[in-house]
């Protein structure tokens, strides 16, 4: 461990630096969960703000409260700061990625302030990191990944990887958080860093993970603990602008150096994402000035987020499903749903669910183009536990002007983004909503949730774990909908009298011809290009090799005709799954300067050879050059970039 000296404004807290020793090396893997999603990293970074807000809420609070600031630093607040985050901090953010050749981090001048209140903060116990369970939210947060304080809750979050989008929301991977902590009402002052990988540092290895905080003993029994008392707490709070007092309990989260957040866009992603938990008026969202509550947010939403702008977010609020939502969230609310009998399986639920009359009435107001709802009981059998008969609320509408269909899940607060999947995606062109608001259920849905809390599989242990039967509830809850539609409809679709219209002009409107093909801005049609080039040949081919390649002329003459020296870039990656290889290369996969690397042949000249670029002049026509020492159990994947002496453009291939 080593612990670089305090600066006199922060008092006795300190940076302490961790070496590997036993135990997790490497990078982050929690990140790559959230890669693969189509939602971009503020659309992440809200939902994990929003969610782990309204999982704190305390008892005694009508809503949550939650604001985003972005804070430039004064002059003495960039001093202070300064000294939170001293220049050796930045040096090693900056060894932890080699592969980006930045310059040295410039000091903070800036930060993302969040702040929740109406909430409990951080709880739990600050001096023994190896608490965990119910209640432990501080050992949780800080120094828990893949499972959290939550585990097994009933709230919106509980895979434990989420809070990795804190610190890479930070430009330096670092963050600070302020918390009031109910009950008590003390305070605490904390601070991480999570580098994306293990780091070489003063000629030692060291791990990723760094905290800020008091130090004490030695290891292995060696503890960080908050700063609790001390001017630095004031002059955090000062220097930072935070709303929070010693009175009023929650974390407020300080992000130093943040990526770029486009207001207006977070705004819509929060109307997008969690329209329901503003219009039920359990969540109020202020970003910067903007405030976001029950009274505000249809109009804000009609402002802010047009139909398009809601799709493009991968969502179906547009204006017209708002609507619906906050007539489907009325109905629920008031209990103004058929109740069907208990269903055993997706399979299961027919005519034979509903009592004759009211299935009657709601054939008639669906085929009037009215919303129809049903409560759907399910018996959820915990392995700890007798069983429990939870329920689920379905809504539904088929308005005949809709051009797409529109269905979402939402559990409890939250967006489960691509669910439905399979059969429980609408078909039709109908309005949907399946809404999960029982503790229980949301329990166990939760067990089969991934990290993103975009969908659930079933395959998941937690689901197993702590469920008999999980995957049959699972199953329902996702085909409900889908299932109940065939019954209103007896398994015939709607007429839909609008099917064929794009390909048929209607009487009056302008014929086929004059509307085919696109235009340019200024309303004219762009003209067909003639003859199209052909291709210009490739100069350089890469033949693979059982451990690497050999990368040679095209053809026997390619290079006959060429500008010589050539300057050739190769670029070698493993790949993964799922993500563009190069762009995915860590350096402790390997690096080109390792001596079980060889590059034999003939007719060039190495310009340099580090990480996983190889940079060379090819010097005669007849060049050949074998590049060996890769692992032979992983593939590889290859790329070139080169350049002609004189005038040239640069050529790529892979």
């Amino acid at each position: 461990m080593h612990q670089p000296s305090s600066a006199s404004d922060v008092g006795p807290a300190a940076w302490g630096y961790i070496r590997p020793g036993l135990g997790r090396t490497g990078r982050s893997l929690s990140e790559n969960n959230f890669a693969k999603e189509r939602r971009d990293w503020l659309s992440i970074l809200l939902r994990e703000i929003f969610q782990n807000a309204l999982d704190a809420k305390v008892a005694s609070a009508s809503h949550v409260e939650v604001t985003l600031q972005n804070k430039q630093l004064s002059e003495q607040a960039a001093c202070f700061m300064s000294e939170l985050i001293p220049a050796q901090h930045l040096e090693r953010f900056n060894k932890s990625v080699p592969h980006l050749h930045l310059a040295a981090p410039a000091a903070v001048a800036n930060c993302l302030v969040v702040e929740d209140f109406g909430t409990s903060g951080l709880t739990g116990d600050l001096d023994n990191p190896e608490l965990d369970g119910s209640g432990q939210n501080w050992n949780a947060f800080w120094f828990r990944e893949g499972e959290g304080g939550k585990e097994h809750g009933s709230g919106n979050g509980g895979a434990g990887q989420g809070k990795i989008t804190y610190f890479s929301t930070s430009g330096i991977r670092t963050i600070f958080g302020y918390t009031v902590r109910h009950g008590h009402m003390d305070e605490a002052l904390f601070g991480a860093s999570s580098f994306l990988r293990d780091y070489e540092y003063d000629t030692h290895k060291w791990k990723r993970d760094a905290y800020w905080g008091v130090w004490a003993g030695n290891p292995p029994d060696q503890r960080v603990t908050p700063l609790q008392t001390g001017d630095a707490i004031t002059k955090f709070r000062q220097y930072l602008g935070l709303q929070r007092t010693p009175e009023h309990s929650g974390l407020s989260l300080i992000i130093p150096s943040p990526k770029v957040i486009d207001t207006a866009q977070a705004i819509r992603i929060t109307i997008a994402e969690f329209f329901v938990p503003i219009y039920r008026g359990d969540l109020v969202v202020t970003i910067d000035d903007i405030r976001i509550e029950r009274a505000t947010i249809v109009a804000l939403a009609d402002s802010y987020l047009t139909d398009a702008q809601a799709r493009a977010l991968h969502t179906c609020t547009t204006k017209g499903y708002r609507e619906f939502l906050a007539l489907a969230i009325d109905k629920s609310t008031k209990g103004e749903v058929v109740v069907a009998k208990l269903v055993t399986a997706a399979n299961l639920l027919t005519e034979a669910s509903f009592d004759a009359d009211a299935l009657e009435k709601m054939r008639e107001a669906y085929q009037a183009e009215g919303a129809v709802a049903v409560r759907f009981p399910v018996a959820v059998k915990p392995r700890s536990g007798s069983e429990i008969i939870c329920h689920f609320d379905v809504h539904l509408l088929c308005p005949f002007d809709l051009d797409q269909p529109e269905q979402a899940v939402i559990r409890r607060d939250l967006l489960i983004g691509e669910e439905p999947i399979g059969g429980g995606k609408l078909r039709q062109r109908a309005r949907g909503l399946t809404l999960i608001n029982d503790r229980d259920l949301s329990k166990l849905l939760l067990s089969a949730e991934e990290a993103t809390h975009l969908r659930w599989n079933t395959r998941l242990p937690r689901l197993s774990e702590y469920y008999k039967a999980g995957d049959t509830v699972v199953a329902i809850v996702r085909n409900a909908l889908v299932k109940f539609l065939d019954v209103l409809t007896e398994g015939d679709q709607k007429r839909d009298f609008k099917l064929l219209a794009k390909y048929f002009s209607a009487p009056g409107s302008a014929p086929i011809a004059q509307t085919k093909g696109k235009k340019t801005p200024d309303g004219k049609q762009p003209k067909v290009p003639g003859d199209i080039p052909p291709p210009k040949p490739k100069v350089l081919a890469i033949d693979p090799l059982a451990d690497g390649c050999r990368i040679r002329p095209a053809k026997a003459d390619a290079l006959h005709s060429a500008k010589l020296p050539l300057r050739v870039t190769a670029e070698f990656a493993y790949e993964g799954l799922d993500k563009d290889a190069f762009s995915e290369y860590d350096p402790l996969d390997f690096d080109l300067k390792d001596k079980a690397f060889s590059i034999t042949g003939s007719g060039f000249s190495i310009v340099e050879q580090a990480l996983n670029e190889l940079s060379f002049l090819v010097e005669a026509a007849d060049f050949e050059l074998t590049v060996g020492g890769f692992d032979q159990n992983l593939r590889l994947r290859m790329r070139l970039n080169y350049e002609e002496a004189q005038d040239a453009a640069a050529v790529n291939a892979q």
